[in-house]
């Protein structure tokens, strides 16, 4: 009778110790899951700041030649950026690229409206600047 008594308190102390540790993995994976989660989010938000910067040294870029009157990036026109309709020579600024175009609107003479759209990973950003 008393195997049978040391048989149930080490079955069920087994039993326990199973429970306990199927309790400690979904609370593991929960933590990793969790964490991950913020990781992901974390890196979307850089992935935006870096396109921003990257349209913004664009825009810079495309103003300086407007005021030197001077294509430094070869494309063709004063005043855009790489705007030659291929990726692989849009200029990387930091972790992203940049393109930038330009239109001269006709109503009102002398304005031309810049814009420069910068992107990194999933991430694209748009700055526009009217120019008189």
């Amino acid at each position: 009778m008393q195997e049978s008594r040391r048989d149930k308190r080490s079955g069920s102390a087994a039993v326990a110790l199973i429970v306990v540790l199927i309790i400690l993995d979904l609370i593991i994976v929960g933590l990793v899951l969790s964490s991950s989660r913020d990781h992901n989010l974390t890196l979307m938000r850089v992935e935006t700041i870096q396109a921003f910067y990257a349209a913004e040294a664009g825009m810079n870029m495309s103003i300086k030649e407007l005021m030197e009157d001077n294509d430094h990036d070869t494309d063709g026109v004063i005043g855009t950026i790489s705007d030659d309709s291929n990726d692989a020579t849009d200029p990387d600024i930091g972790a992203g690229q940049v393109v930038v175009f330009s239109t001269a609107d006709t109503p009102l003479v002398g304005q031309t409206t810049l814009t420069s759209r910068g992107r990194t990973g999933n991430a694209r950003r748009d700055l526009q600047g009217v120019l008189e």
